[in-house]
């Protein structure tokens, strides 16, 4: 029986059986003995998710003098019937991706059809006749209880063995870099030791040809700039010795735009593995102490929004402060802290682990909860039977990316309390992670019989809504609650002379436009 893998789209596609691998043997092999009299370095990339796929169309699409490109790209995704369908999709020169970047439609047919530099492929094979391989592969921690992010882990059991199968096909001398974000310690703990052992396994002595690995972690950014994010940003890289070290270098230098965002050599791939997860608890330390005041805006009158402008004026010490909201979401900022924290006690033997890190984990994870109670306080103290149309399912305003969005928690604690949830976003397509929901995209239609209306997430298409069409088109007098500091202090008001309910995230000072408004 045929196995099928379905695209996103519903397009099926035949997942490759034994007779077509020796086929596929021969293709790769004769491409790449064609790309080499070119001159071309051959690159394989290691996984075709939300980064791999985008990788390997910078690294195709990267030119040196006379335009002539440096490297023929080899993308590999496994056979599976969940991802084998990205295989022959990025083959047609389609994106593996949705993305509200247009450059996104532009790269792939440039570098599949117009340049000839990138295939995607299922054989491991490709990976025997690499002369570098990126490792794009995902690595999530898991968080086994709500709440408690300090009992998260990471199973490194799939990453253990892509690395295997690496150490059993690549040439002594190819290049290994680590793309994807790991706990500090990973290169050096684990992705050496197995390609070492792999390399015995093959009659090849370690101490005469050191597996070449390199780390340098991505900053990919969802959104308009999806490309860029990965093409023209600063870059941290580090070897595993000083050869990995440039060869690593070298290789970054042709394909990102390192004359204008120059790349930091950190000398020790603990460094630049620990440098990316602590950007990222860093960035969610900052958001945690906002909930933190949030909260005390809300109960003192203040409308937090107008002091964090305030203070972000002193320019170059405090215009980095983040601002509190429904929650955290994406993949970085709900893991990397967690990576980092069970690094230190399980590959570096510490006693002490990332506690500020790991509370602020908690903090954000649990953030959703705050605006369950201020909609539950705005309908009365009762959530029981009331339908509630959540604004928003991305985990970020304007893209479609649905990943760990703080609106998965928000909609299961609203459903446990007997609401009826609606979902509304103008880009999400499928939410993944939450297939038994609908979500719409007739806004006015989607808003009719809400008994609340909970701005989500920030959305261009949710601002400036007309007050009165929005209520009008309830066919109620909703509660309005904002997470996002959507709303202005005017639309509020005319929310509230609506007879609405509003309550907002660090918006205390709703209270006192309430109580100023009934006394005229």
């Amino acid at each position: 029986m045929e196995k099928i893998s379905k695209a996103p789209d519903g397009t099926e596609y035949k997942i490759p059986d034994v007779e077509m691998d020796a086929r596929e043997i021969e293709e790769l092999d004769r491409i790449t003995a064609e790309q080499r009299e070119m001159g071309h370095q051959i690159v394989a990339v290691q996984g075709l998710g939300f980064v791999g796929c985008v990788m390997a169309a910078v690294i195709a699409d990267a030119v040196g003098p006379g335009a002539r490109p440096f490297y023929y790209v080899h993308g590999v995704q496994r056979p599976s019937t969940r991802s084998y369908w990205k295989v022959p999709r990025l083959n047609e020169g389609v994106a593996p991706v949705d993305a509200e970047d247009p450059e996104i439609q532009t790269i792939f047919p440039r570098t599949v059809e117009e340049k000839g530099t990138l295939r995607g492929t299922w054989h491991e094979h490709a990976y025997e006749i690499a002369d570098i391989v990126v490792v794009d592969i995902q690595l999530d921690a898991t968080k086994p209880e709500f709440g408690n992010a300090a009992k998260g882990y990471c199973d490194l059991t799939a990453f253990k063995a892509a690395m295997s199968d690496l150490g059993r096909l690549i040439r002594p001398d190819c290049l290994v870099l680590v793309e994807t974000t790991v706990p500090p310690g990973t290169c050096r703990h684990v992705v050496k030791p197995i390609l070492e052992e792999e390399f015995r396994k093959r009659d090849i002595n370690p101490a005469e040809y050191p597996p070449r690995i390199c780390h340098s972690y991505e900053r990919v950014m969802p959104g308009r700039q999806y490309v860029s994010s990965i093409r023209d940003f600063w870059r941290a890289y580090a070897g595993i010795d000083d050869e990995s070290e440039e060869m690593g270098r070298r290789f970054l230098t042709h394909i990102l735009s390192v004359d204008e965002y120059p790349l930091s050599g950190l000398g020790d791939t603990n460094a630049s593995e620990l440098a990316k997860t602590m950007e990222n608890s860093y960035r969610a330390i900052n958001i945690a102490l906002l909930q933190e005041w949030a909260l005390y805006a809300e109960d003192i009158g203040i409308n937090l929004f107008k002091v964090i402008q305030a203070i972000r004026a002193r320019k170059g010490t405090h215009d980095n402060l983040l601002e509190p909201s429904l929650g955290v979401g994406g993949y970085c900022l709900t893991k990397d802290p967690v990576l980092a924290h069970w690094a230190s006690t399980a590959l570096f033997e510490r006693e002490q682990g990332l506690e500020m890190a790991i509370q602020a984990v908690d903090i954000n994870d649990k953030m959703p909860l705050h605006t369950v109670d201020l909609t539950r306080d705005a309908l009365g103290g009762s959530l029981e039977g009331k339908t509630v149309v959540v604004l928003g399912v991305s985990y970020l305003k304007d893209v479609g990316d649905t990943r760990h969005s703080p609106s998965q928690t928000f909609w299961k604690a609203l459903s446990e309390e007997g609401a009826q949830p609606v979902a509304h976003d103008p880009l999400v397509q499928h939410w993944e992670e939450m297939p038994s929901v609908r979500v719409r995209k007739d806004l006015w239609g989607c808003l009719s019989g809400a008994d609340a209306v909970v701005f989500a997430v920030g959305h261009q298409e949710y601002r400036e809504l007309d007050t009165k069409h929005v209520v009008e088109a309830t066919g109620k007098i909703p509660a309005i609650i904002d997470t996002r500091n959507m709303l202005t202090d005017h639309e509020i008001e005319e929310y509230l002379k609506l007879g609405c309910e509003v309550r907002g995230i660090g918006k205390g000072h709703i209270r006192l436009m309430k109580e100023r408004i009934a006394g005229q």
